[in-house]
């Protein structure tokens, strides 16, 4: 995938968030046998996604490093972004807890995004 297509996953994946950030939840998905809360799960994959794709848009136009730092840095601020647009939302709520979930699901999707382009430089080079 090239330039403008990558920006274009970045926007579909932060698409996805924007919708699912602001409508109604009705009932939420259970949460059975006292495991890591669905809503959690659903925060940390999201931001990890949308990270993993900004770090590789990112990366067209900037080195690893910087990649690896832009990415979530970016996502963890639309996730605090899309926190502040809930607070408004009668049947949303605000929560700082989940502001800390989309920042760790960032800094995930960066160590996810740096280990797979060290391999796949290592890969290169044999």
């Amino acid at each position: 995938m090239r330039g403008r297509n990558r920006w274009t996953a970045v926007a579909v994946v932060a698409g996805a968030l924007l919708v699912v950030s602001v409508i109604p939840v009705p009932g939420a998905v259970p949460e059975e046998g006292g495991g890591i809360p669905t809503s959690v799960l659903f925060h940390f994959l999201g931001y990890g996604t949308l990270t993993a794709t900004l770090g590789l848009t990112v990366l067209d136009r900037s080195d690893r490093v910087q990649a690896a730092v832009t990415a979530p840095s970016g996502s963890s601020a639309y996730g605090a972004l899309m926190e502040c647009l809930q607070y408004p939302i009668p049947y949303r709520s605000f929560s700082y807890f989940d502001m800390l979930v989309n920042a760790a699901g960032a800094m995930l999707g960066a160590v996810a995004l740096f280990c797979a382009l060290v391999l796949s430089a290592s890969d290169e080079h044999r």
